[in-house]
Formats: structure tokens, C-alpha cells, sequence
């Protein structure tokens, strides 16, 4: 009799079984690493309570919101946080923590600084972000700097319409601007604006040359300052030039039209005009007592001229003007051959007891006409001698020994600061400077405490040298000007090819 045989179980079947199995612990894993994922999260939130708990333990956050705003107002204002590449915003601090971004997002004050880089390939985002930026200001003053990365003649085919709309729709409340403007007729009717009733400070600059008129500050009854940058022609601006305290053109100016604007801003403190064109445009329909009748610049306490040509029309641009407040003159031009009209420009200054800082470039062809120059101002602290493209050698012996004895008549008695960069005879007569520094610094303070009266010379703290050619110091020397400097002069003697000295 045959045995029976068992009956075989599929293979399949088995497998099944065993997946089905392996299905429902990997479930049951799932489940288990959700609860515990839930329970991170639960943990994840109570941490960050607990965070922000503590946080509110910290000193800023115990201040008053008044007070924080201000610190972080002026921590998005500061130099550290805008010298470097990186663009701080208010988005920056409310990356800190939780409460910081509650904050922020919540201080309309934090955004009311606008730093825009305009860029073509940002442009519609930079576009999007501005609108939702201007809409976090509420009703707070602006100040905006709109600058760009790109060419300017790619502003000039393409001009950033929407962004000028967007400054231009929120134009009663500017405070400061700082824009440059595509000499486009669309770009000036969207910025055309009726009033300005906040702006204090506008520095523009136009990307071309325009003729038409430009009124956009005729009505800003609080502005103070105004930069005009290329391409602005003076006489197409319209301005309450009477209220302005601070002026700079860079663009080419005219004798009249300088001449026609000092008559016009009796309360300017600070101005400054470069690249002037020594001439008079449309004499024939000049005002009479444009240059018969002295400007009346009592205010006046920062002048900057900077020619690009000289003559006898240069000298008309001031006449016989008197300027009590003035402290400070920055002049630079050719003058090389041209000491009358110079020595006729510094004689408006004679009537100018506070002028203390003096700057002079360009060229001047010898110390014979700087001392000539630097006579008519005795008051000078701090003299700053820029003649770097100049082929004429200054700092000989003639200028150094009328700064200390024996010479009767020293110059610059009140001299605390000197600065000079160009060519120089140094070399032949670096004895002479050494015998300057040392009565400058050390012998007219001995004089004075010996014969108990006043010194006839200040003591100068500061001294720097630039030289075109190597400067050559003997040993002596070297060891009295080393001696001067531990006794607390900053000296600095070098040259444009090899520094030599300094301290």
C-alpha cells in the first residue's frame, strides 16, 4: 500500500503572509515615529516659548517701543551697517527671533530709509518689493537713495517708469532723496508733483544734458539742501533758492550764472560749484546790478570753487563781497600764470576773522606767489597744499624760512595742520623743514612759558608730505624728526614712488 503524500502549501501564499506581516509592523513603526514627530513638535513649540520667555527677560526688550524703534532706526542708519557690500534692511533684524520680526514688521519708522540698487535683471522684483515696502511706512516721512548697477545709458532706452511712479505716488511725504533721473519726458511727468512738503535734502543727477525747465523743487517750502549732479544747467532750475543753506553743482557753471545765484541765497552756509567755465553768457541781457551790487553771503561759512579755466572774468564771480562767518575755502584751478586774478579772488576773503581751513590745487608756478596768497590769510589753522599734477617744486627754502625765525614777519602764526602733495626741492632744504617743526612744535611753547606772554606761533600737531620724487633724510635729521614724533607730532614724509617716513 502506497503512503499518502502531504499537500503542498503555494509558495506564493507564504510569501504573502510574510509581507502582509512586515506591511503592518512598518505600520506600526510609522505610527510610533509620528507620535514621536507630533510630540518634537509639541516640544519644538514649548522650546520656542520658553525662548521667547527668556527673551523677554533681556534689557531691549524691557524698553519702551519708543526707544527700541529709535535703536534699531538708527542701527539700520549706521555706516557699519551700509559701508560694506551686503544691503542691511529692516528684513535683517527680523531674522534675530521671533519677537524681533513681530516688532518690525509692526514699526512703521524701521522702513522709512530706502537704499534701491536698481538693477535690470532684479528689476521687476526690486519693483514688487518697493510697492510692499512703501505700503509698511504708513504715513511716516521718507528718505529714499536710488542708485544703479547698470550703465546709464541702459536707464536712458529703458527708463525705470514704475519705480518714479512709486517714489512719486508717496511724494508728500519725502524728507531726503537721493535719484538720478533719464532725460526722458515720461520719467519727468511721473515725478511731476505738485508740492513737496517735507523734503529737507535732494541731491539728483541726470543722466543727460536737459533744457527744459525743471520745477520739481519750485515748491518745497522746507528745503535746506540741494545737490545738483550732471548733467543740470543752473538757469533751467527752478528752486527757493532764498531758504537753501547748502548747494553743490558739479556741472559746468558761468561767471553770471554763480554770480546770479549767490545774489539769490543770502542764508547758504555750504556751497560749492565745480568744473567753472571762466566766462559771461548773455551779457547783453544780464541784470544791471548782477555784479554792480555785492552779494550779501553773511551766513556763508564753506565756499568750494574749482576752475577748469582762468582769467579776469574768474575774479568777478565774488568782487568785494564781505563774508564774516566764513571758516573754510577749498580753491583749485590753473593757476599757474595766473597770480593777479588769484591774488584778486583771496582779497574777498581779507574781511573773514574765522576763516581757519584753507585748500588750494590745481598749479601754482612758485612759493614766491603762494606766500603771496597765503599773506592775505593769517587766521589759517589747517592749510592742505594739492598740487600733485602740477611740474612747478614748492616747499623750497623761500616758503620755509618765513615760518619760523629768524624772519620778522613768521607766516601762518596760528598754523596747527599742513598738508602737501606735489612736487618739491624738499631734498636741498630738508634742514630748513626740520628747523620749522622743531620751533613749531617745541620752541614757540619753551618761548612763550619763558618770557610768560604769548606765543608767537601756535604748535603744529600735524604734518604730511606727499613728494613726486624719493625723499632723502640724513641721520641727524632723521633722529630730531623721530624725537619730535615721540613727543606726540603725526608726521608722515613720503613720497608717490617709495614710502620714507612716517608716524
Amino acid at each position: 500500500m502506497l503512503a499518502s503524500v502531504p499537500e503542498r502549501v503555494p509558495h506564493w501564499h507564504s510569501d504573502n503572509e510574510i509581507r502582509n506581516a512586515v506591511l503592518r509592523q512598518v505600520a506600526v513603526v510609522e505610527s510610533k515615529m509620528e507620535q514621536t514627530r507630533a510630540l518634537l513638535r509639541e516640544q519644538s513649540k514649548e522650546r520656542l516659548q520658553l525662548y521667547s520667555k527668556l527673551n523677554s527677560l533681556s534689557p531691549i526688550d524691557r524698553l519702551p517701543s519708543e526707544v527700541k524703534t529709535e535703536i534699531f532706526h538708527n542701527a539700520l542708519l549706521s555706516e557699519d551697517f551700509h559701508g560694506g557690500d551686503l544691503s542691511v534692511t529692516p528684513f535683517f533684524l527680523g531674522k534675530i527671533c521671533q519677537g524681533w520680526r513681530n516688532f518690525v514688521w509692526s514699526s512703521p519708522m524701521l522702513w522709512t530709509d530706502i537704499h534701491l540698487c536698481l538693477s535690470k535683471r532684479r528689476y521687476e522684483s526690486q519693483t514688487n518689493l518697493l510697492r510692499e515696502w512703501l505700503s509698511r511706512t504708513a504715513g511716516c516721512a521718507l528718505s529714499f537713495h536710488l542708485t544703479t548697477v547698470d550703465s546709464s545709458r541702459t536707464w536712458i532706452l529703458d527708463p525705470p517708469m514704475e519705480i518714479l511712479v512709486a517714489f512719486a505716488s508717496v511724494s508728500t511725504r519725502w524728507k531726503e532723496i537721493e535719484i538720478f533721473i533719464p532725460d526722458n519726458e515720461g520719467c519727468f511727468d511721473a515725478i511731476s508733483v505738485g508740492s513737496l512738503p517735507l523734503l529737507t535734502t535732494a541731491t539728483v543727477r541726470l543722466l543727460d544734458p536737459v533744457e527744459r525747465k525743471i520745477n520739481l523743487f519750485s515748491m518745497a517750502p522746507q528745503l535746506s539742501a540741494l545737490h545738483l549732479y550732471p548733467e543740470f544747467y543752473l538757469d533751467t532750475v527752478t528752486a527757493p533758492w532764498h531758504q537753501l543753506r547748502e548747494f553743490s553743482h558739479s556741472e559746468s557753471s558761468t561767471v553770471d550764472e554763480i554770480r546770479g545765484f549767490l545774489h539769490k541765497a543770502p542764508n547758504i552756509v555750504r556751497c560749492s560749484f565745480s568744473n567753472i567755465d571762466s566766462v559771461v553768457l548773455n551779457s547783453g541781457s544780464l541784470n544791471l546790478d548782477l555784479f554792480d551790487r555785492p552779494p550779501m553771503l553773511e551766513h556763508l561759512e564753506y565756499l568750494e570753487f574749482s576752475f577748469c579755466s582762468v582769467n579776469t572774468e574768474s575774479t568777478r564771480i565774488l568782487g568785494p563781497v564781505k563774508l564774516p562767518s566764513l571758516r573754510e575755502i577749498s580753491l583749485s584751478g590753473p593757476f599757474g600764470s595766473s597770480l593777479p586774478i588769484l591774488d584778486s579772488i583771496m582779497t574777498s576773503f581779507n574781511s573773514s576773522p574765522l576763516l581757519e581751513i584753507f585748500t588750494l590745487g590745481g598749479t601754482i608756478s612758485s612759493d614766491h606767489d603762494l606766500i603771496r596768497i597765503l599773506e592775505k590769510i593769517p587766521s589759517i589753522r589747517d592749510l592742505c597744499l594739492s598740487f600733485n599734477t602740477s611740474r612747478y617744486e614748492l616747499l623750497t627754502n623761500q616758503l620755509l624760512q618765513r615760518l619760523c625765525p629768524p624772519h620778522e614777519n613768521i607766516l601762518l602764526p596760528n598754523l596747527r595742520s599742513l598738508t602737501y602733495d606735489g612736487p618739491t626741492s624738499l631734498n636741498y632744504h630738508m634742514h630748513l623743514l626740520r628747523d620749522v617743526l622743531v620751533y613749531r612744535f617745541r620752541q614757540s611753547t619753551l618761548h612763550s612759558t619763558e618770557l610768560h606772554s604769548e606765543p608767537r606761533t601756535s604748535q603744529i600737531r600735524s604734518v604730511t608730505v606727499i613728494a613726486a620724487d624719493k625723499l632723502d633724510i640724513g641721520p641727524d635729521i632723521q633722529h630730531d624728526l623721530d624725537t619730535l614724533v615721540r613727543q606726540g607730532l603725526v608726521l608722515s614724509l613720503t613720497s608717490a614712488r617709495k614710502p620714507r617716513f612716517g608716524a
